[in-house]
Formats: C-alpha cells, structure tokens, sequence
C-alpha cells in the first residue's frame, strides 16, 4: 500500500472520531498531507492542534457549499467518508436528523467529489446497512447504493463502500461501556444472553478502511471476514482481564437492535469475491460498466453473527487486550 499512499493529500470526513484518528496515524507512515473535515472544533483544537502534519476544517457535510469550496482549496486524491449520526436507539427517533446527515451528507460528498475530479472517495458503512432494520441501518444502505449509482455515472472519480462491525474501544462500543460498569461495581445490562457480534480492534478497522481504498475500482461494498462473540463471553473476558466479577442484568431488544448482525447477506453471495492477499470480501454491484480484478468467488456462508461465534475465550480475552492497547 505504500506506493498508493505515499506523498499523497487525503480528506477524512469525520476525522475526530475514533476511527479517523486511528486512519490519521497510519497515514503519517507515507508522509500523507491530511485533512480533517468535522463540525467537532473542541476535538480539532484538542488532538491536533499542535499537529503541523494535520489540517483541520470546520464544517459539516450537510452543508455542500462548504464542503465543495474546501475541496477546490485542498484538492485532495482521496477521501474517506466516515462522519454520520450513528447511535441506534437515538436515529429510531430522529430519524429526520439521520437522513440529513447519513443520506443527503452522503450525497453532498460524492457530488463535490464528482465535481473535483478527486481519484477515489469511499463511503464507511456498518454491518447494520445489511438487511436493515432501523433507521441508522437502512441510512446507511442508503448511502451504498448512492455511492454504487454515483460511481456507475462517473468517468473519473472511483466510489466504494466498507462495511464494518463493532470496533473494541471505540467511542459508542459496548466493550468500554461494560468495563465502565464492571470497574465502578455496577450491572452490566445486556440485552439478552444469546446476542452476538462482529468484534475487531480499532487498528483492523483502520487496516480494513485503507486496504478497501487501495482495492477499490468502483461501485462495490468490501466486507471484512471477521468473527463475533457473545456478549456473555465478552463479559467473561473483561472478569478475567481485570480479575471482577460482574453481575448482568436481561434488559430486552432496544429501539431499532438486532440481536444478531449481518455483514454479508445470502442475497449478496452470487455477486462476492475474494480480495486477493487481503481479509476482505467484495460485493460487486448488480449493474456496472467496471472490469473487475480476477478475484476468486466466494464460496463460504453468509456472515451472520450466530453462523461465526467464537466460543473461545482466551481468543476473545486476546482480542479485547488488543483491542484496549489500540486507544
């Protein structure tokens, strides 16, 4: 990846969240000149104000206009959408804030970058974006297939996707909310013993992101192949970790959850491939004037979370240590 990297200008919308710090510090390795695009100025002036190598713009991707205008003065090669609203319960009753900022956000990105003539511009989805059922889910598959359409109209600019599951640490993440409560002598509340999910460290996400970046010719979703583990064995993990014990309490289904997740859908699998030397999957979009790389077909089952349980604690203990260390 570093040839494809290296040298280059990159826009990360977004970039004060968890995963666009993480993108940020990889990034510096190929003496990228990177730009963070977020409405979050305390984050801005906090993490990188005394980062010369970083450039931060003020401004929200509902706003075009802006963002058109912060494209033609820093004429990025790429960009990596990751800003959205993303708390489930809160988008079942703000759904009208989810569309602004998830759907027409989205849009707003993938016109100006269409108008710049930027190289390649890839959306960050969520494993929810596959058979939704919530409204953070169905804005994000949404997205996807405005992302597909955009790149199936464009000469020049490149549009992907990436779905991802539930980073470990990262801001909104279950794992630290348990640990909060475990540390501090309190229930941890699940919604039920059976719920699973995908589960990978912040530094994978990252890898995942970039890695899709690179593959991308146009118009697919890449999906990375990870497993996922119960919330009862995460709990478990967190009890050996810090040697607690912790007391749970069965809340039930919230606004909008799942109890289990979907990554990569039966539906999907007549058009996913392998992504040669990677861990990622590539969902090929139904209609397209792209040749694609000569990638394997993929031959295993669809991911849902129930299908790939890890029932393996000392594996999930490793991956939350990694995880933790990420941060």
């Amino acid at each position: 990846m570093k040839n494809f990297y290296n040298g280059k200008t990159i826009l990360i919308t977004g970039g004060t969240g968890s995963l666009g710090r993480a993108l940020i510090k990889h990034l510096k390795k190929w003496n990228c000149k990177l730009i963070v695009y977020s409405r979050d100025e305390g984050k801005q002036a906090l993490t990188f104000g005394d980062d010369s190598s970083v450039s931060c713009v003020i401004g929200d991707v509902r706003d075009f206009d802006k963002f058109n205008v912060t494209l033609q003065r820093h004429n990025p090669d790429y960009i990596i959408h990751t800003a959205a609203l993303k708390r489930v319960d809160d988008m079942e009753f703000y759904p009208d804030e989810c569309i602004k900022t998830n759907i027409n956000g989205s849009e707003n990105v993938a016109i100006a970058a269409l108008q710049n003539n930027i190289k390649k511009c890839i959306l960050i989805s969520t494993e929810k974006a596959c058979q939704p059922i919530n409204v953070y889910g169905s804005s994000k598959f949404i997205a996807e297939r405005l992302f597909s359409n955009y790149d199936y109209n464009s000469n020049s600019t490149v549009f992907s996707s990436l779905r991802y599951g539930n980073v470990i640490a990262s801001r909104g993440s279950f794992v630290p909310m348990f640990l909060d409560w475990i540390n501090n002598d309190k229930e941890v509340k699940i919604t039920s013993n059976e719920m699973t999910r995908f589960l990978f460290t912040l530094d994978d996400a990252a890898d995942s992101v970039l890695q899709s970046l690179n593959n991308a010719v146009g118009g697919e979703v890449f999906v990375p192949k990870i497993n996922s583990y119960t919330l009862l064995e995460c709990i478990a993990a967190l009890e050996q970790i810090f040697n607690k014990k912790a007391s749970t309490r069965i809340t039930g289904l919230r606004p909008g959850e799942k109890l289990h997740e979907d990554m990569l859908s039966e539906t999907e699998l007549p058009f996913t491939y392998e992504v040669k030397d990677t861990s990622l999957l590539q969902i090929r979009p139904q209609y397209t004037k792209k040749k694609y790389q000569n990638f394997n077909k993929y031959d295993g089952p669809h991911l849902n979370s129930k299908l790939w349980v890890q029932n393996d604690l000392n594996k999930i203990i490793n991956l939350i240590k990694k995880g933790l260390s990420c941060t």
